[in-house]
């Protein structure tokens, strides 16, 4: 929930994917990006 609120990304969303219903997009995977301070790659698991 605090990470929908803090990131304007729907809790429906979070949870589809924490779920394996699907995946985040690329604008979510940007914002995500942003708010952890982590490259893209690194969200994805491509970089350590």
């Amino acid at each position: 929930m605090q990470l929908a609120k803090n990131t304007g990304i729907s809790q429906s969303a979070i949870a589809k994917w924490e779920l394996d219903k699907t995946e985040p997009t690329a604008s979510a995977l940007i914002t995500l990006s942003r708010y952890f301070g982590e490259s893209v790659d690194y969200i994805l698991g491509l970089v350590d």
